[in-house]
């Protein structure tokens, strides 16, 4: 373990946002310790002193140019209170809350550039409580972890006839709140492939066949994609080896060819508007379940479906196991207090599901409510159909105990497509 010593030179009074208040509290040595053995270094480093209630009471910033020798000198207002750390997390790649605002506000982002997400900066965070008092000059060392993992790829036997080689690692979170969670919005991250067939991508986690990978490359005049095998999880502080033969990856995409493979995936056809829509078809009796027909400005094409009460609306479609599959569902959802879920599985039969881990990926482990508009839930991920798979079921849930005009979600276009 390598212990860097910092002394922070601050200027703040913790409950007070009045930069021109004359300044109290105590000088005080901040150790900070890394939780890694490589080389670590603080480009840019943000200090949030949090209240009792968790809220932001101040946001102090620094760059490599206020530190000398490795060390900056703090002076800290007395009394006990948080300390929230952010080192490497220029501007551009922090949403950071206005004062007053809860600590969970605090978001971590992918750069971007020109539109397109870049690989994540090395953040490392700590959160502790301070107790700070008159004849206290050094704090107890303050631990940084890192927030990202990192993939670390080796390409061999490339053809000479190969150009302009990229690795994209896909559907990784573009964004991660300060406590870790994710925040559903996934980008896709593009680094160029050496002339030794080497590239390193940083991001932030990922669950266990979450991300997928590949290169992209020109030959003969045409652009080309092949997918790399990766099911791993990437965990914080973590570096995943992939080496692999050019020959060997299988030509193809990460997007689905165009045929759904869903009936009535638009939800178009409504023979009996009592009922369901065709093809659809409710859980059980579906004494609970509310579908309407929506046409007009709510609707997102053409026919929609508005979800009220506890409805569980789903279809079941033949699949592949091994093969890929992408799964397109919007939906649009205007309520802040209206719960509900995409729970898709994999099943052996109609009646039998797979074991819940192989159905993880596809569901949502808590429950969604208000969304920005039309969204996509899974943002053009795709997935293999596990070992012993034969079907697939498409299914979203609403969780109301009462059905109340105002309360409910839309839904349309939902696509599950082949990724040849």
């Amino acid at each position: 373990m390598r212990k860097i010593i910092f002394l922070l030179v601050m200027q703040f009074v913790l409950f007070s946002c009045q930069k021109d208040k004359a300044m109290e509290g105590q000088g005080i040595q901040l150790p900070l310790e890394c939780n890694a053995s490589e080389e670590f270094s603080i480009h840019y480093l943000h200090l949030f002193a949090i209240d009792r209630d968790n809220r932001i009471a101040r946001h102090e910033t620094f760059t490599s140019s206020h530190i000398h020798d490795n060390t900056l000198h703090a002076i800290l207002p007395l009394g006990r209170y948080r300390l929230a750390l952010v080192a490497n997390a220029p501007e551009e790649s922090i949403v950071i809350p206005e004062t007053g605002e809860a600590l969970e506000s605090l978001f971590l982002c992918l750069p971007h550039e020109e539109n397109t997400n870049q690989e994540a900066n090395d953040i490392s965070t700590a959160l502790q409580s301070v107790s700070i008092t008159e004849s206290k000059n050094t704090l107890p060392p303050i631990r940084l972890f890192r927030r990202t993992g990192v993939v670390q790829f080796s390409l061999h036997a490339i053809p000479e006839a190969i150009s302009n080689l990229k690795l994209e690692l896909s559907f990784v979170p573009s964004s991660v709140s300060f406590s870790g969670s994710t925040t559903n919005t996934f980008g896709t991250i593009t680094k160029p492939v050496d002339h030794q067939g080497k590239a390193m991508i940083r991001t932030f986690p990922t669950k266990k066949g979450e991300a997928t990978l590949s290169i992209t490359y020109d030959e003969n005049n045409k652009s080309k994609r092949k997918i790399i095998p990766f099911s791993e999880a990437i965990d914080t502080n973590q570096i995943i080896h992939v080496d692999c033969n050019f020959p060997e990856l299988t030509e193809g995409g990460i997007q689905g060819n165009g045929e759904n493979l869903l009936q009535n995936g638009d939800f178009e056809k409504w023979s009996n508007p009592t009922i369901e829509p065709d093809h659809w078809h409710f859980y059980k009796d579906g004494k609970d379940s509310v579908a309407l027909k929506i046409t007009g400005p709510q609707a997102r094409s053409g026919q929609s479906v508005y979800l009220q009460g506890k409805t569980y609306l789903y279809q079941d479609i033949n699949i592949e196991a091994g093969k890929r599959y992408e799964i397109k569902m919007h939906v649009k959802a205007p309520s802040t207090s209206f719960p509900w879920k995409y729970y898709c599985y994999w099943r052996k039969t109609k009646s039998t599901a797979l074991p819940a881990e192989h159905n993880k990926p596809i569901q949502a482990q808590s429950y969604l409510k208000q969304t920005d508009g039309w969204i996509n839930v899974f943002n053009g991920k795709s997935f293999i159909a596990p070992e012993g798979a034969k079907l697939l079921r498409v299914e979203i849930r609403t969780y109301s105990k009462e059905i109340t005009p105002d309360e409910g979600i839309y839904i349309d276009d939902f696509c599950v497509e082949l990724v040849e």
